[in-house]
C-alpha cells in the first residue's frame, strides 16, 4: 500500500521552510545546542535540538501548547500547498490523522501548585493546588489538535489520533489504508512531539538513551564514540491521495510494529517492520540511536535485507531525535533529497564504526529512486517509511 504526497510542511530545529532546512541538512549542519528554553546545568542531558521560532498567534492557544500550535501551522501550510496542486476536498471525503507523543503532565504546569507541598500532605489546597486552573488538563488532551484542525477544515472523514514514539508512522499507515479502502479521497496527516521538556530529559538520561556529554565531544550516530542521541522536537504534515495523483511530490508507504520491550525494540523487530516495505532499496535512513552496540546490531540485521553495500544516512543526527514526528520529518527530508539527486551526510560523523552498510559522510550524488527510513522508541516501538521519488521515476521512463 502506498499513497502520493501532494503537500508537505514542517517546523524543525533546522528551520521552518522545507527548502531551508533541507539545504542545511545537505550542508552537514547539526541543530544540537546547549542553550534550551530552561536552565539545564543540573540535568544529566544538557543538550537538545529546539525549534527556534515561536508559534503564530492563534485562537487555539487557549487549548494547545506550543507544539500543538506548530502542528496546526504545518497542517494548514501542507494543505495550502496541496490545493495549489489542484487538491481540493472537504467534508466526509477529507480525513485527518494525527501523531502525538503521548499524554504527559508537564512539570512547569504543575510547579506552582506542587512546589510548596509537604510530605504529610496537609493543607494541599492552601499550599498551592488552588492556583492550578481547574481546566489545566484540557491543554493536554491527546486529540485536542486533531479536533481543532478537523473543525477548522470541516473534515468529517475517517481519522484518528495515535500516541507514542512512533505515532507518526502509525498515523501514516492508517491514512494510507483509509485511502486504499476508498473511505476518503484525501488524508491530512500531521504529527508533533518534543523530547525537550524537563521530565522527558530526565527520563531519557536515566534510561541511557540521550547523550550526557557536551557539544565539544558530541559524536554522531554510527560513530565509534557515540554515547546517546540528542533530543529534539518537530511538527510536520503531509497531504496524501491515492496513487496516480497529478503533481505528486513523492510516493510514500509506512509500517509500524512493537515487541513489548521496556525500552527500544530489538533489532529483530526493527528488521521485521522494515521487511514489510523494502523493495530492493539501496539507501536506508537509520534509527540513529547513537549507542555503538545498538547501532551495530541494527546495521547487521538490515544488511541481509538491503545488501551490505547499501548507503546509510541518519537525518536525526542533524535534526535530533523527534519522537512522534520522526517518520514525517524523515519522509519530507529524504524525498526532498531524492528530488535533488543527493544523499544527506550523517551530520557530525567523524569516525564511522565498522560494519555492513556504508555511512554517508558527505553530500553524495545518487541515482537512487527510493529510501527506507526507520525510527524507534520506548516501549518496544518500531516505525518505518519508504519514500519514492516519482519525478525521478517519470524522468527515467521518458528517457527509456
Amino acid at each position: 500500500m502506498s499513497a502520493d504526497v501532494l503537500g508537505w510542511a514542517w517546523r524543525t530545529p533546522l528551520g521552518d521552510s522545507v527548502d531551508t532546512a533541507v539545504s542545511r541538512l545537505l550542508a552537514g549542519e547539526r541543530a544540537a545546542t546547549d542553550t534550551l528554553r530552561f536552565e539545564t546545568r543540573t540535568y544529566a542531558c544538557r543538550l537538545g535540538a529546539p525549534i527556534l521560532s515561536v508559534p503564530q498567534r492563534s485562537k487555539h492557544a487557549r487549548f494547545l501548547r506550543r507544539m500543538g500550535l506548530f502542528g496546526l501551522e504545518a497542517a494548514h501550510a501542507a494543505l495550502q500547498q496541496a490545493r495549489a496542486h489542484g487538491c481540493e476536498v472537504s467534508g466526509e471525503r477529507l480525513g485527518v490523522f494525527c501523531g502525538y507523543g503521548g499524554l504527559r503532565a508537564h512539570w512547569d504546569d504543575m510547579m506552582e501548585g506542587l512546589s510548596a507541598q509537604q510530605p504529610e500532605q496537609g493543607g494541599t489546597w492552601e499550599r498551592g493546588l488552588k492556583r492550578i486552573h481547574p481546566y489545566w488538563m484540557l491543554k493536554h488532551l491527546s486529540n485536542n489538535a486533531h479536533a481543532l484542525l478537523a473543525a477548522d477544515l470541516s473534515a468529517r472523514g475517517d481519522g484518528a489520533t495515535y500516541g507514542g514514539a512512533t505515532a507518526g508512522a502509525q498515523a501514516l499507515s492508517a491514512a494510507i489504508r483509509s485511502l486504499e479502502a476508498g473511505s476518503i479521497d484525501v488524508a491530512l496527516v500531521f504529527a508533533y512531539d518534543s523530547l525537550l521538556e524537563p521530565e522527558t530529559l530526565v527520563d531519557l538520561a536515566a534510561r541511557g538513551a540521550a547523550t550526557t556529554g557536551d557539544l565539544a565531544n558530541l559524536a554522531a550516530p554510527y560513530d565509534v564514540h557515540a554515547r546517546g542521541f540528542v533530543p529534539g522536537e518537530a511538527a510536520a504534515a503531509l497531504v496524501l491521495q491515492r496513487p496516480g495523483a497529478a503533481g505528486a511530490l513523492a510516493s510514500i508507504a509506512a509500517a509500524d510494529g512493537a515487541d513489548g520491550q521496556a525500552s527500544d525494540p530489538s533489532s529483530e523487530t526493527l528488521a521485521a517492520v522494515a521487511s514489510r516495505l523494502t523493495q530492493g532499496d539501496t539507501v536506508v535512513d537509520g534509527s540513529a540511536r547513537a549507542l555503538p552496540a545498538v547501532d551495530a546490531a541494527e546495521r547487521s540485521i538490515l544488511a541481509p535485507l538491503l545488501g551490505g553495500g547499501a548507503r546509510l544516512t541518519a537525518v536525526q543526527s542533524a535534526f535530533g531525535q523527534l519522537g512522534a514526528a520522526t517518520a514525517l520529518v524523515q519522509a519530507i527530508a529524504l524525498a526532498s533529497c531524492l528530488r535533488r539527486g543527493v544523499l544527506p551526510p550523517i551530520a557530525g560523523l567523524r569516525e564511522p564504526a565498522e560494519g555492513p552498510l556504508v555511512p554517508v559522510r558527505e553530500p553524495t550524488p545518487t541515482e537512487a529512486q527510493s529510501v527506507l527510513a526507520l525510527s524507534t522508541g520506548a516501549p518496544g516501538l518500531a516505525g518505518a517509511v519508504r519514500v519514492h521519488d516519482l519525478g525521478r521515476t517519470r524522468r527515467s521512463s521518458v528517457t527509456g
